[in-house]
């Protein structure tokens, strides 16, 4: 009887130690994030600091951004897309350096997003004008690919 009320505090034991080691390995994250809310996917929270992902919009800014009819470009990702996490440290440095500021959808928090959008693939990059889409580009493309959407759809080159 003593070796099964040992064995059974020891199975205890490595439960409560696993769910502390599991609590512990979570990113704090602070209230005051561009999400507005502390309860985000590990792997948002792994991006919260990264240069890259510092001008997300959420989906109530976007609507309001389209209902006034206001010019926006949308650069719809998920943390978990490999895709994504290759083309954004490209992309976002071409958008800076174009001068075109490009809003970041996370899919991954606003799942809405997916439908409300028609997003199948992650990365996708839109630009919005008059409320509008106007132009579209899906998946990790090439720098020029990029550069060429933000001449032609964005800056009207």
């Amino acid at each position: 009887m003593k070796k099964l009320i040992i064995f059974g505090l020891t199975i205890i034991a490595l439960f409560i130690v696993i769910i502390l080691l599991t609590n512990l390995s979570q990113p704090e994250v602070d209230e005051n994030n561009a999400y507005g809310t502390t309860d985000l996917e590990s792997e948002t929270a792994e991006l919260l600091d990264d240069p890259n992902y510092q001008n997300i919009i959420t989906p109530d800014e976007l609507e309001e951004k389209l209902e006034s009819g206001e010019d926006v470009t949308v650069y719809f990702f998920s943390p978990t897309c490999q895709y994504c996490r290759e083309a954004t440290p490209r992309l976002m440095p071409i958008a800076d350096d174009m001068n075109v500021d490009v809003q970041q959808y996370n899919v991954l928090e606003f799942e809405q997003g997916w439908n409300e959008f028609n997003i199948d693939a992650t990365p996708t990059l839109i630009h919005f004008e008059n409320g509008e889409e106007v132009a579209r580009v899906k998946g990790a493309v090439p720098n020029e690919q990029f550069e060429q959407f933000f001449n032609q759809a964005v800056l009207d080159e």
